[in-house]
């Protein structure tokens, strides 16, 4: 029997692009493609909506699956449509390559129970400029404009192997997160966001999800709901917390803006940018370096700017409803072992956020 645990010892993370240093755990299958449901959401054109998956099979291995893709999934530079998972090995779709390795994040000194946001004050965030990893041996060098699949900003590699190894060095700034009602958010707020937003992507997929799954993906939801105010309805779902941390947009092109983060939520956030001239409907990415337990990684939210004035700009992280698949219940399978088809299995109505 393969326990959550064992599933979750491997990850994928992204090694340039909008997403660079984002590490996704893998469960029994991961999905990659350009739609929201998907667990790496990769925005551009040449991307299908249901690009390639990663799946366990009986063996307990990882498998790279392409699943009849247009452009195709790499390894070495050959298109593959299913490939044994070693570590260590990066894959590349389009334009953005990624890399199969253990789920360890980067320690960056004693264990503490608080959770810091890091200011970043590098080359990268100062003049522009995009860093990929430099274990890439096709070395990617440029990222690719979403619309018109043509380079739009030159790169240079860095030697460290893993995201933030540098992190001793920054800032911190600890994250305390409070709801309307002045109350402060137990726990990681951040982790617990991304975490539950994983979960609800699964479960309203129609995937099964173990019992500790479940478990774990009811027992988030209520902090991060909105709290009702006696018979007044909330005018949003999930909570916007409010707090004051450094994170930075980045854009297709491959820049980054300096910004702090003013509340945020499961659907959304709100930042400060001074003079950032950016427009409605714009596709950003919200990029967050955590040190969380005395361990550094990177968040990434997905995100489109719904509102905007001259200093700060309103961001919605999409979420599986705008596929048309929203709905407050589905009949969710709850399996104990990894295969997504077949053996005994439990079938109860779950709750599913939306």
């Amino acid at each position: 029997m393969t326990t959550d645990n064992q599933r979750n010892q491997w990850r994928v993370r992204v090694l340039n692009g909008p997403l660079r240093d984002a590490a996704i755990p893998i469960d029994n299958r991961l999905t990659i493609g350009r739609a929201t449901s998907s667990d790496v959401q990769i925005v551009h054109d040449g991307i299908s909506r249901q690009h390639a998956n990663i799946i366990t099979d009986d063996r307990g291995r990882h498998i790279l699956v392409d699943l009849d893709s247009s452009n195709g999934t790499f390894v070495d530079g050959q298109r593959v449509r299913r490939h044994l998972l070693e570590p260590g090995v990066i894959f590349k779709i389009i334009c953005v390559s990624l890399v199969y390795e253990p789920n360890i994040d980067t320690p960056v000194g004693p264990e503490d129970s608080g959770v810091f946001a890091l200011q970043r004050e590098d080359g990268r965030t100062l003049r522009g400029t995009v860093e990929y990893d430099g274990r890439d041996p096709q070395r990617i060098g440029q990222y690719l404009d979403p619309e018109s699949d043509t380079p739009v900003q030159s790169v240079t590699e860095r030697p460290t192997s893993m995201p933030m190894a540098q992190a001793r060095g920054d800032e911190r700034h600890r994250i305390v997160a409070t709801r309307d009602d002045g109350t402060e958010y137990d726990g990681s707020l951040l982790d617990d966001i991304v975490e539950f937003r994983a979960l609800r992507n699964r479960a309203t997929r129609g995937e099964r999800l173990s019992r500790q799954q479940l478990d774990e993906l009811i027992e988030l939801e209520p902090p991060l709901r909105s709290i009702q105010d006696g018979d007044v309805p909330s005018r949003r779902r999930f909570e916007r917390f409010a707090s004051r941390f450094p994170a930075r947009l980045r854009f297709a092109d491959g820049t980054e803006l300096p910004v702090r983060v003013s509340n945020i939520g499961v659907d959304g956030a709100c930042v400060d940018a001074t003079d950032h001239r950016i427009d409605e409907r714009a596709r950003v990415w919200l990029a967050i370096d955590l040190v969380s337990r005395g361990r550094a990684h990177t968040v990434v939210f997905t995100s489109t700017v719904i509102w905007t004035n001259d200093n700060r700009l309103g961001l919605a992280f999409p979420s599986c409803g705008e596929l048309g698949d929203s709905r407050d219940t589905a009949r969710t399978r709850i399996g104990l072992g990894h295969s997504s088809v077949g053996g005994n299995a439990d079938t109860v109505d779950a709750p599913i956020p939306v």
